[in-house]
């Protein structure tokens, strides 16, 4: 009995350890709307949820924003609308990657 605890224990701590990290919000709407705040359009109300999705991003080291790995967690997000220009992706990041919004 204690060994199937141990194995069932372990097995959830790797399942939690290597799940990639997964956002709730839509990663197609969040670069659509994203753009609109590059180009300089605005964010409309139906997007303002989609921004914030993308700012809520936020990786730490050590009790402190870890900026690199928040960039690169923002961009894969991004990068994970299958249809999402590459080029659009990267100049969305590259001006709010590293920005708390």
């Amino acid at each position: 009995m204690n060994l199937k605890r141990t194995i069932a224990a372990f097995a959830v701590v790797w399942a939690v350890g290597t799940s990639p990290a997964s956002y709730a919000g839509d990663p197609c709407k969040t670069v659509i709307c994203m753009w609109g705040l590059f180009s300089g359009t605005g964010v409309s109300g139906g997007c303002k949820g989609a921004v914030a999705d993308y700012f809520s991003i936020v990786r730490y080291r050590k009790k402190k924003i870890n900026w690199n790995a928040t960039s690169d967690a923002r961009s894969q997000f991004l990068n994970s609308c299958p249809s999402a220009d590459r080029g659009f992706t990267r100049a969305i990041n590259g001006r709010f990657g590293k920005s708390s919004g």
